[in-house]
Formats: C-alpha cells, sequence, structure tokens
C-alpha cells in the first residue's frame, strides 16, 4: 500500500477551502449585493438573452451560483433556468479564460468565444494585443464566419496533435541513445542507486509523455463533439441536456481520476506498493 499521510481535520480542511472559494469568486465576480439564488437565477435568465456580453455576465453568475451551492442545487439551478450543463460550463470557462480581456473579445459573439477557449492564454495575450491568434491573422477571426473559424481552429489541432508525435519520436531517439551509453558504460564501473532509479525514470518519459497528449487530445475532442452538437439543426435544449446524462457515468469518473491524478503528482514520493485498484 501507499505511504500514510497526515491528514488533519479534512472537514475543516474541504469547509475552509469551500469558504475561500466562495471569497474568491465574490470578490472577482459578485456585484456587492448580498449572495441570492434566487435574484441571481433571475439575472442569468436576463443575460442570457443577450449576446456575447450574455456569456460573460450570465458565466459570472453561473460560477457564483456554483461556489455557493451543493452539486444537486446547482444542478436543479440550471434546470428552473432552463440551461443545459454544457452551456454554463461554456460560460464559466469564457469568464475564467477571457474575463480581464472581455472588452477586446466581446464584439466576436458568443459561438467564437466558446471556439477560443481552446487555445492557450498566452496565445489569447497576443491576440489581445493586436497579434494573431495562434496562426490566424488577427483580422481575420472578426472577419472569418463561425463555420470558417471552427475549420481553421480544427486545422491547429491537427497540427498540434502532429507536432506531439514529432515530440514523442525525438525522446524515443533520445531514450535509445541514453541505452546506448548505457551498454558503453555497462563494464567501467557499477551504476550508484540513484543512477539506476533515474534511468528507469528516464524509461518512462517517453510513455509518460505521450500518455498526457493522449488526455489533451482526447479532452479537446470532447470539446468539440460537444460544440458539433449543439449546432445540429432543430435540436433543443432538452435534447442535448439528456444526451449529454447519458454520459455522467463517465463524467463522475473522469473527475475521479483527474483528482486522484493531481493528488499523485503533488505528494509523488517512493512507495513500497500501488495499485490501480486503489483509486
Amino acid at each position: 500500500m501507499g505511504r500514510k499521510k497526515n491528514v488533519i481535520a479534512p472537514e475543516a480542511k474541504a469547509l475552509d477551502k469551500m469558504q475561500a472559494d466562495i471569497e474568491t469568486v465574490e470578490r472577482l465576480y459578485g456585484d456587492g449585493m448580498p449572495y441570492e439564488l434566487d435574484r441571481i437565477e433571475n439575472e442569468i435568465k436576463f443575460y442570457m438573452t443577450q449576446t456575447a456580453q450574455a456569456l460573460f455576465e450570465s458565466g459570472k453568475r453561473f460560477l457564483l451560483i456554483k461556489t455557493h451551492e451543493k452539486h444537486g442545487d446547482y444542478i436543479a439551478a440550471l434546470e428552473r433556468i432552463g440551461v443545459p450543463q454544457t452551456t454554463a460550463a461554456y460560460a464559466m470557462a469564457v469568464v475564467k479564460r477571457f474575463g480581464s480581456n472581455r472588452p477586446a473579445l466581446g464584439d466576436l459573439g458568443s459561438a467564437k468565444l466558446k471556439m477560443l477557449t481552446v487555445f492557450e492564454e498566452k496565445d489569447i495575450a497576443e491576440y489581445v494585443k493586436g497579434g494573431p491568434l495562434g496562426e490566424i491573422s488577427h483580422d481575420d477571426v472578426a472577419k472569418m464566419t463561425t463555420r470558417e473559424l471552427e475549420a481553421e481552429v480544427r486545422k491547429l489541432r491537427e497540427k498540434v496533435k502532429k507536432t506531439e508525435a514529432v515530440v514523442k519520436e525525438k525522446i524515443r531517439q533520445k531514450d535509445e541513445q541514453i541505452a546506448n551509453l548505457e551498454l558503453e558504460n555497462e563494464h567501467l564501473q557499477p551504476p550508484t542507486k540513484e543512477q539506476v532509479a533515474q534511468a528507469a525514470l528516464q524509461k518512462m518519459t517517453e510513455e509518460y509523455t505521450y500518455a498526457l497528449a493522449k488526455v489533451n487530445s482526447s479532452i479537446r475532442d470532447a470539446i468539440s463533439l460537444v460544440a458539433k452538437a449543439e449546432k445540429i439543426e432543430n435540436v433543443n435544449v432538452q435534447q442535448l441536456n439528456e444526451w449529454l446524462n447519458q454520459f455522467e457515468v463517465e463524467m463522475k469518473t473522469f473527475h475521479g481520476l483527474k483528482d486522484c491524478w493531481l493528488d499523485a503528482v503533488d505528494n509523488a514520493g517512493p512507495q513500497k506498493d500501488w495499485r490501480i485498484s486503489d483509486l
């Protein structure tokens, strides 16, 4: 089994984190008014009828509800408002990613803003300064139709995949060189325990890099499929919500594994025994 960790008052720690999250969201996205669920819901209904500005404003209020309410109450609030979870998730992602750049991005419209969430923060910052968005010129972003921009984003994603493949091959070649050097030096002097451990870690570099690249690619594909589903002609909110709810188990598993992975990274250390069944 893994090493034991000192756990001090987990309930108090969770409450402190919840309060910190509430205070952060209140400071960043609150309007100075006391939090009232009914008022926030009505404001969201109003802002959802607007354009890109609505995406920002409703996103801030979704964040307020999500941090104040339990998950079940948050879902119930979305149902009362009549908004799918995916729509609320996009709105919150736009606020977190582009909140400080809202004036410069507001004219793009909500559909384009959703597509821009797949870009890195450095790409967005460059675009806001008047530069290109990745490999798309600044002026073209505004001139393109939503479909044209989606096609360009898809091309960029494919290029990223190819780049990841090149990186993987370079890592493989590097590992091969290291292996050859190890064979040459095998009879010179016995390796230390630390050298043996370092060599074992180096051999895992390719596998770990590939795993991370595959996760990033899969998440981008999932985002693209949700966006594609929203564009189906005559599709309604209920149909989208029912379709997405089919994957509730997969989403819970994803969140659970994500938390386990982050915990493993944050608390990495020598362990005598570990099994995937411990997750």
